[in-house]
């Protein structure tokens, strides 16, 4: 059971139309978190506060807020969804603009379903499941529409500047889908005699009442079906509004359920009982990535107000989640009402507003504290009903994130080896999707300070202890530890690689100075940059970074990778000499991969070849290797060029290369990349 839970949530992430509808509801959490906190604010359920606000300018603003989010709520979230789409699809603005458009056409049309009177109900948080539906449709038949070459009027554009070319071409596309939905609507509101759409969905919810005779079962029915649709993205209390005012009064004689009853009891921190899911991430998640997420959530569940966790965790469209989020609030109903009807608890007498706090709205409500004491308890039950399924979900996400990861380092590595440039943040499949939020991520580990160096130690023919390389490592709270050359490509794309790069030489620079302390006498750290580097005033970050900590630039190494071409410009030849002149010993890095490795030493500014790998690796046994490395030693001598070899992982490597005349190593035979208090710990060992 649980492994096919894991295959069918691995198949939904997979799914283009639900990543749409997750990441469009997701950018709605802005705008409804305006308008439900504006509301608990204006509805916050204390008399004198309630008098002292009453007729005020203050309450005034609050109420047109509210109005003015959740007034327009449909229309909100189509345009989400409808820019979501152009997101996953990688639209450039102007190609996007006419899908926002015409999805507003495709819902307008609705509005209007008999030509002139507008259906109020459909803009506001009533009319969300059209603007589902109008914004994924409208979108898939505007894409295929815009292909089909008849349609498109080539003929006419030629020779056009590109925003009028984008527009003509789109005329007949745009007419086909709007008049589409027009047809479909009027076709629709004939055949089942309705004024408008909302009246037919309406209807139809509230015809499901009529065939059920207890009002504990249409208490259940109510219950489930709010958190069927939320469970898909749909604001089920919203959308059975009718029912609830249909069927469910406070204060009717004889009968339990109520739509107060429903806010207090079955959606105690919002829909699902989110309540519980924020006090178990809170008691049992302290170290995982959701916790921070709980932080950010708890002052909105207290108010009920759940998005942030339901968009963000995410509950909605997650095959796992969506068991608790549905049997907890069925619990919930069960329970109370049992206690109600058996009268452990008064009945709920009291119209108490949605966003009252929880335990607060259970006294309200009934008049006692043991309407409070009834949430409490059901809350505690409803932690450990949701825990299980939290742990396997994080579980099931983490797994489903190595093996995206994975795919998009093959790729990486696939385009390396035959060295091949690749694009990942422009592509519209799931690895572009994954690149798109990892370059963000990268954003804010950037500016948060959430990058680390680890220091691999550089060793000579004597086993002392030469220094070290610091290496890049960036923890990702999902993907784990991120593919070193992964965050560079990101960084290079996302236009990040400047300030990624002077977090790099900070925190090298700042090593240096902790180990000149610690240690003393001679050493130094190398740090990687790539060729782009050369483009921007990387001299003269490094130049106020060694002031700023005292340290003297013979002890910073700068690494160049040999796959990365250097331009053979004036500018760039100047910066490499000043960097060289400055005291700074360049090297570069995988020598041998590559045409350039004899045009860098033939400029004379560096002076260590790191030899690459793929010679290092099979040193002790291939004869072609042994050679070519033998070849570049000689070269190095005759050139004044020290030679290091990386990735030496044995004795027997070690000792060929040393016969060969190679005499600096670095690599898992000595040590892993380690912490800076490791390293100064092995550095004084190995002196």
């Amino acid at each position: 059971m649980r492994d096919r839970i894991k295959l069918l949530t691995f198949k939904l992430e997979e799914s283009f139309t639900l990543t749409v509808i997750r990441h469009g509801l997701a950018m709605m959490i802005p705008f409804v978190l305006t308008g439900a906190m504006t509301s608990a604010i204006l509805n916050f359920p204390v008399e004198a506060y309630q008098n002292a606000i009453a007729g005020s300018s203050f309450a005034a603003v609050l109420e047109t807020i509210y109005n003015g989010t959740y007034g327009i709520f449909s229309l909100a979230m189509l345009i989400m969804l409808c820019a979501s789409y152009c997101m996953e699809r990688n639209m450039t603005v102007d190609k996007a603009a006419f899908f926002l458009v015409v999805g507003l056409g495709a819902f307008g049309v609705q509005l209007y379903p008999s030509g002139w009177e507008f259906c109020v109900d459909m803009v506001g948080v009533k009319g969300c499941f059209f603007a589902i539906f109008t914004a994924l449709i409208a979108c898939r038949l505007l894409e295929w529409l815009q292909d089909v070459p008849l349609l498109r009027l080539r003929k006419y554009t030629h020779g056009m500047e590109g925003i009028y070319s984008i527009a003509i071409s789109r005329i007949f596309p745009s007419m086909v889908v709007i008049g589409l939905f027009a047809i479909a609507t009027q076709l629709i509101l004939v055949g089942f005699h309705v004024n408008n759409m909302y009246d037919l969905v309406s209807g139809c919810l509230c015809g499901m009442f009529d065939y059920v005779s207890s009002e504990f079962g249409k208490g259940l029915l109510y219950a489930i079906l709010v958190h069927v649709m939320w469970i898909f993205g749909l604001h089920g209390s919203h959308i059975l509004e009718p029912v609830a005012t249909t069927n469910f009064a406070v204060g009717v004689p004889g009968e339990i359920f109520s739509k107060s009853f429903f806010d207090i009891y079955v959606v105690m921190g919002g829909c699902g009982t989110t309540m519980c899911v924020l006090l178990a991430l809170f008691l049992f998640f302290r170290k995982k990535r959701m916790h921070n997420l709980a932080k950010l959530a708890s002052f909105t569940v207290v108010f009920n107000i759940n998005e942030i966790l339901t968009f963000g965790i995410p509950i909605i469209l997650t095959p796992v989640l969506a068991i608790p989020f549905l049997l907890t609030p069925v619990f919930c109903y069960v329970t109370a009402y049992g206690a109600t009807a058996l009268g452990l608890v008064p009945p709920v007498t009291q119209e108490v507003i949605w966003s009252t706090p929880v335990l607060f709205s259970g006294y309200l409500a009934t008049g006692s504290i043991r309407g409070s004491l009834l949430q409490l308890f059901m809350i505690v039950v409803g932690i450990f009903i949701y825990l299980p399924f939290l742990r396997l979900n994080i579980k099931v996400q983490e797994r489903y994130a190595k093996e995206q990861m994975d795919k998009i380092v093959q790729i990486l590595q696939e385009k390396e080896e035959a060295n091949e440039s690749v694009d990942l943040l422009s592509q519209s499949n799931r690895v572009g999707q994954i690149s798109r939020v990892l370059c963000h991520d990268l954003e804010m580990a950037i500016e948060q300070d959430k990058l680390f160096m680890l220091y691999q130690p550089q060793v000579d023919s004597d086993g002392v202890c030469i220094g070290a390389e610091a290496l890049l490592r960036w923890n990702h709270p999902l993907y784990g530890f991120i593919y070193p050359p992964l965050i560079i490509y990101l960084a290079k794309e996302g236009g990040l690689l400047e300030a990624l790069e002077r977090r790099i030489i900070d925190k090298t620079v700042a090593s240096i100075a902790e180990v000149q302390k610690v240690c003393g006498g001679e050493f130094k750290i190398s740090m990687n940059l790539t060729a782009k580097s050369l483009l921007w005033d990387v001299e003269g970050c490094i130049a106020e970074t060694l002031i700023k900590y005292d340290v003297p630039a013979s002890k910073l190494w700068i690494e160049i990778t040999e796959q990365d071409v250097l331009s053979k410009t004036v500018s760039i030849d100047d910066k490499l000499q000043r960097l060289k002149d400055a005291g700074h010993v360049l090297m570069i890095d995988d020598f041998g991969m590559g045409h350039t490795s004899l045009v860098y030493l033939q400029s004379n500014h560096f002076g260590v070849v790191k030899l690459d790998g793929s010679l290092v690796r099979d040193i002790s046994e291939n004869k072609t290797n042994q050679d070519i490395v033998s070849s570049i030693v000689d070269l190095g001598e005759k050139l004044n060029v020290r030679i290091l070899a990386e990735f030496v992982e044995g004795e027997k490597q070690r000792d060929k290369l040393l016969e060969l005349g190679c005499k600096w190593y670095q690599g898992y035979f000595y040590n892993r990349p380690i912490p800076l208090d490791e390293f100064e710990t092995y550095m004084k060992e190995h002196r």
